[in-house]
């Protein structure tokens, strides 16, 4: 076992792989630790990236075709993100103080409203997604003025995973006991006669203080219908609750538009929450833009003036990295990129499911967010399934395919150095097929070529029968 020990960088940067494993053992996280290193990424040292490519310790250049999971939306250290960096380091500017102005943040606050709809306009910045659903959370609340108030969300949403947050996420209160919220009550995804029922119990019980959706939900690969936002819209009007969007996944033209709700025409949130791609790759940065008026209702006093501030503010690099990233995503040309990007994974996952229309059970996605739900093909499979107490999985079908999606993932890292991932919420068994917005058509045809090659061969199961044996002896 690895003792602690104080390490300097230079010490870091000599670890291997095995003592990273045992540090992550004793010192972070056991359990998920096993699962990683029984795949083959999880045994690899990235030393250096660049765009969309990753470098490993022993030469092996790796494809990243993830997007960090929403984080890389410009891709690895992007050479003008980087310049905005250093110039702000060598100038030894101001990061952070509690009580004084930032020209950083304050130019991006104008500059995230100018590309939100006129009535979004007071910001504040946050460290993560989950933090800026928990503020929008209080300042609709401090809102509303009934004694009783409620909160609604989807039975399949994700937000989050701290309290707050996780008390509004249908796809992690499924399987997990924290403490919830009080007030918080689930209708069913993207069903406008549920939304209504719910809302109209909750407002005989008090009033519903706001609805928090997701217009595009990232872990679903499914959009909020049209029906549903106009019913959600004209109780908004009738109820007078407010409505959170969540982009923090979906925003800055993952969809092909700027943001997910753009979709649906004069739909504008009271609320909208961001992360992700905001930082550029670089920066831990979220935010939340409010319209005026549920900020005057909530903190418009005085009084109320502090009730939701920041040790970190300020924010100055973070803000320098956020506004290089908006002006970048902002260019005339950019757009016109994505849609090009979109359409061609498209039309590839068009292709790959005709050809592989006994392998493949479903496409499902938008822009450059897609999935791809394979059918359990492999006998082999469903034989190491076996091995775990049928307690355990709920669901053995849907868990054989999401079993399976690992395999494959395994398959394209190993044979053809192209790192994949895997949706971790409950309510999905997809291939995530969402690369960086800045991956090149080159890369695109070699990832689809070589799942190709993938489906057409059978699967080493290797590191899926470590991953089984290793449940096994948890369960």
């Amino acid at each position: 076992m690895i003792k602690k020990k104080l390490y300097t960088i230079e010490d870091a940067k000599k670890l291997s792989i095995n003592e990273i494993h045992e540090i992550y053992k004793n010192f972070i996280n056991p359990n998920q630790t096993n699962i990683f290193s029984s795949l083959p990424f999880g045994n690899d040292i990235f030393e250096k990236a660049e765009g969309v490519y990753m470098h490993t310790s022993t030469g092996k250049k790796i494809l990243d075709f993830t997007g960090g999971l929403g984080v890389l939306g410009l891709g690895h250290n992007h050479q003008e993100i980087l310049k905005a960096r250093i110039d702000f380091q060598k100038e030894k500017e101001i990061e952070v103080h509690k009580i004084i102005f930032s020209k950083y943040m304050a130019a991006l606050s104008s500059s995230i409203s100018y590309l939100l709809p006129e009535n979004l306009t007071k910001s504040f910045f946050l460290n993560s997604g989950a933090e800026a659903v928990e503020a929008a959370i209080k300042v609709c609340f401090r809102s509303y003025k009934a004694k009783k108030k409620f909160i609604l969300f989807s039975d399949k949403s994700y937000h989050g995973k701290l309290i707050g947050s996780g008390s509004i996420s249908g796809s992690y209160r499924k399987d997990n006991q924290f403490p919830e919220m009080e007030n918080c009550e689930n209708f069913n995804f993207n069903d406008p006669i549920d939304l209504e029922k719910r809302v109209i119990e909750c407002e005989k019980k008090g009033g519903v203080y706001s609805v928090i959706i997701e217009p595009f939900s990232a872990s679903l690969l499914q959009a909020c219908s049209n029906t549903f936002m106009n019913k959600l819209f004209e109780l908004k009007r009738k109820y007078r609750f407010k409505i959170i969007f969540d982009e923090v996944f979906t925003g800055f033209f993952k969809s092909k538009k700027m943001f997910y709700f753009q979709n649906f025409i004069d739909l504008v949130p009271d609320i909208i929450c961001l992360s992700k791609t905001l930082g550029g790759g670089k920066s831990s940065i979220s935010c939340l833009v409010i319209d005026d008026k549920t900020y005057n209702d909530a903190y418009g006093k005085i009084n109320e003036t502090f009730l939701h501030t920041t040790t970190y503010n300020g924010f100055g690099e973070e803000s320098v990295t956020a506004l290089a990233a908006l002006n970048i995503l902002s260019r005339n040309d950019f757009q016109k990129k994505v849609e090009s990007l979109s359409n061609l994974i498209s039309l590839k996952l068009k292709e790959l499911q005709l050809k592989h229309s006994k392998k493949i059970q479903e496409i499902k996605g938008n822009g450059i967010l897609n999935g791809i739900i394979f059918k359990s093909f492999s006998t082999s499979l469903g034989s190491l399934l076996e091995k775990i107490p049928s307690h355990f999985i709920k669901d053995r079908s849907f868990f054989l395919k999401k079993i399976t999606a690992t395999a494959i993932s395994c398959e394209m890292y190993e044979k053809h150095n192209i790192l994949t991932s895997i949706n971790d919420s409950s309510f999905s068994n997809h291939l995530c097929v969402s690369p960086s917005l800045v991956m090149g058509k080159d890369e695109v045809n070699y990832f689809f070529e070589c799942l190709d090659s993938t489906l057409n061969n059978n699967l080493d199961l290797k590191s899926i029968e470590l991953i089984v044996n290793f449940i096994k002896s948890k369960v």
